[in-house]
């Protein structure tokens, strides 16, 4: 007797759904029709760890003319195609038991992104740079990309007489970019997305939209900024002095800051560096300083350089919430039920409550967007990342493997749990987790 599953009724397909709890048949059940996908609408999708792009050998050729297989290099005089950019490693984050281990790496097809540096994320949103000066918004899932303006519209840039190589138009301009709402739409006049961008070797900030022709300074009465927020409808900013400032956007034209409070925090002689992140937590202004240590004396930092090893590590973390009545920075011991994402993202907190128990709840998970420490050195980046036990104190791996890059390390991607994806990135997640498991 023939028998077809289209025949099941729904509430027993409804029940299937509801006992899978593993994301890769999830993603399985809703591939099969428009009608599963009704039944199973999609999770919030976990944090990943876009990896940095693997470094692409030159292209090789066997001749056949030489009986012991001699390999030649095939380069650009030979006038042959180049290969294509290597896969790009998607790390999901979050183990059973609220570990917060990595549980799947994914290899995606990510052309993209190839050679750009990823300077900022927001939502499944990138913000990339390449070596002409051009910075886009790119949505990880769905490949939308929209253009922002070009680097050189930035009034603060290099001299005229500076001799500026390609790689360093990408590398050096730009520290981080940050969004106050990711694009409704894949034009390229989302007026109510305004992007703001830390530049210069000053560190200062402009501001843009889509489909603005150029960056507008902002004017502060300070800069050296280290990072950005949108917090409550405004952005706000830290120096390296724990100096925060607001900015008045209402005049996109000519926008101003203001400080918020004053220098505060004192170098430890002992400590390498101080990171500082802004971030909103319960409606909350945090203040989180990731404590940067060195690994070797002065006298054997060649021998490091020379070994590719890293010369920092971080110690250890501290948080603080602003009291906007007394102008005072609070210490806070506990996140609660919450943990936190820094690096080059923009920094979030999250409910652990919201992914099932797979995150860490009182953790900060980093990655390492310590750029003076790497480039200084002449080592990669992306040696130093981990997740900081607000509790015990102690620092662990969440991925074990090793991707480290020169100009763009290891970003978060932090897709926003309240917000559904759209059919066509939860589909497009879907389908590139199970090419990727073929």
């Amino acid at each position: 007797m023939y028998f077809s599953w289209s025949q099941l009724p729904n509430d027993i397909w409804l029940l299937i759904s509801k006992k899978l709890d593993v994301e890769i048949d999830r993603c399985s059940f809703r591939l099969v029709s428009k009608s599963f996908r009704s039944y199973l609408p999609p999770l919030p999708q976990p944090p990943w760890l876009l990896l940095s792009e693997k470094h692409q050998q030159p292209l090789l050729e066997t001749s056949e003319s030489d009986e012991e297989g001699e390999v030649n290099v095939v380069n650009e005089e030979n006038h042959k195609p180049s290969p294509p950019p290597p896969l790009r490693g998607l790390v999901g984050i979050g183990g059973g038991g609220g570990g917060g281990e990595h549980v799947g790496d994914y290899e995606i097809d990510f052309p993209e992104a190839h050679q750009m540096r990823c300077i900022g994320s927001t939502g499944n949103w990138l913000i990339t740079v390449d070596k002409f000066d051009g910075i886009y918004l790119l949505n990880l899932f769905s490949r939308v990309q929209i253009d922002l303006p070009s680097q050189s519209t930035f009034k603060y840039n290099f001299l005229p007489d500076e001799d500026v190589t390609p790689e360093q138009h990408r590398d050096l301009l730009l520290k981080k970019v940050i969004m106050s709402s990711t694009p409704s739409s894949s034009t390229s006049t989302n007026k109510d997305c305004i992007v703001m961008a830390i530049h210069h070797y000053l560190h200062k900030l402009a501001i843009a939209r889509p489909g603005d022709t150029s960056w507008t300074t902002v004017d502060t009465p300070y800069h050296h900024f280290e990072d950005i927020i949108f917090y409550k409808e405004q952005f706000y900013g830290v120096n390296i002095y724990g100096m925060v400032m607001v900015c008045d956007i209402t005049h996109l034209h000519t926008p101003k800051a203001t400080v918020v409070t004053e220098n505060w925090l004192k170098q430890d002689k002992h400590d390498y560096y101080r990171k500082k992140y802004l971030l909103e937590w319960l409606g909350e202004l945090l203040l989180v300083i990731k404590v940067v240590s060195r690994l070797c004396d002065r006298d054997d930092r060649q021998e490091y350089i020379e070994k590719r090893q890293p010369l920092y590590k971080t110690e250890k973390f501290e948080v603080y919430k602003l009291d906007f009545t007394t102008k005072r920075w609070e210490e806070v011991n506990s996140l609660g039920d919450y943990c936190l994402f820094v690096g080059f993202n923009s920094s979030v907190s999250v409910s652990a409550v919201n992914y099932l128990g797979s995150l860490k709840k009182n953790c900060i998970y980093f990655t390492d967007d310590f750029t003076f420490g790497y480039r200084a050195t002449r080592t990669p980046g992306g040696h130093d990342m981990g997740v900081f036990d607000m509790e015990d104190k102690s620092i662990r791996p969440y991925y074990k493997g090793v991707s480290t890059c020169y100009y763009s390390p290891p970003i978060w991607i932090i897709p926003n749990p309240t917000v559904m994806n759209t059919e066509k990135e939860s589909d497009s997640m879907c389908q590139g987790k199970m090419d990727c498991n073929l």
